[in-house]
């Protein structure tokens, strides 16, 4: 009595599966979108207002020093007379103030008290010096920069972050999407057909070539053959399912050697040209006829 082969283990034994390769890609690929659509949403709702503040905060700083310079040039300046009109500044900020500073910002905004109490300071130092000084203590105190941007962001830029974040997001999900598809899926062979990703049954009686140009390179081959009366092609990805690892029994190239064994069609495949080229230079020449 013969032992039969069941054609149901076959296809179990040589099933290729999502490799650990394809899926911590992905799932870098995905990390790396929602990691850029936080940083935008960021920078949009709080990081973008926030500089602008330190910006303008820090211009205002550094007019207050040029104006205690200019009241020394203009007479005696005493602590009282910079109190008073310290005490009385508010800072200049742009007419959109509240479309590019942080929502909580109170406007008007006056001059911090640190200007106003910092009289002896300027003096000593030099009103433009000093005032680049509270600056400096200032930052420091509300962990701020010590040296803001060049530039304020304006609310064309702040709208940017939103809709950068939308289409980041947006590739975010179609990596999620493509991630939880494919982990699901397997490509496999019997003694009958192929079994692709899509759950195609593909029989080799309907088979008409295989292109296995990029297999030995990119682990790609594609298989064309007629549903019907219509051609039509899958692409084998050995890469994504199975792998080629020694270690792990290279159940892509195992696959893969299966169906060309039951592949009975035309094969596309590189031409070695030199082997080619060496074949027609040791040809021998034809006889002339005498």
């Amino acid at each position: 009595m013969t032992n039969s082969v069941d054609s149901t283990s076959i296809k179990d034994e040589l099933k290729c599966k999502p490799t650990k390769w394809f899926f911590w890609r992905a799932l870098m690929i995905l990390l790396m979108f929602v990691v850029f659509l936080v940083l935008f949403l960021q920078d949009g709702l709080t990081g973008y207002r926030e500089k602008n503040l330190q910006f303008y905060i820090y211009e205002n700083f550094k007019k207050a020093g040029m104006q205690f310079q200019k009241m020394q040039q203009e007479g005696d300046l005493n602590e009282a007379d910079w109190r008073e009109f310290s005490g009385s500044q508010q800072c200049e900020l742009p007419e959109d103030a509240i479309a590019v500073l942080p929502r909580d910002t109170y406007l008007p905004v006056p001059w911090p008290e640190s200007l106003t109490d910092g009289y002896d300071l300027m003096s000593s130092k030099g009103g433009q010096n000093g005032g680049i000084k509270l600056w400096e203590e200032y930052a420091a105190e509300r962990k701020w920069d010590s040296e803001p941007m060049d530039h304020p962001m304006g609310a064309g830029k702040i709208r940017e972050q939103f809709y950068a974040a939308g289409v980041t997001g947006l590739l975010a999900l179609f990596a999620l999407y493509v991630l939880l598809r494919t982990i699901g899926r397997s490509i496999s062979v019997d003694e009958e057909a192929l079994y692709t990703q899509n759950g195609k049954r593909i029989p080799y009686s309907d088979m008409l070539r295989i292109d296995k140009r990029n297999w030995d390179t990119k682990g790609l081959a594609l298989i064309y053959y007629k549903d019907g009366s219509v051609e039509k092609k899958a692409k084998l990805d050995g890469m994504v399912y199975g792998q080629f690892k020694e270690e792990d029994g290279a159940p892509a190239e195992r696959l893969f050697c299966y169906l060309m064994d039951h592949f009975k069609g035309e094969v596309i495949e590189y031409v070695d040209q030199e082997t080619d080229d060496d074949a027609e230079a040791v040809e021998p020449p034809e006889k002339n006829s005498e």
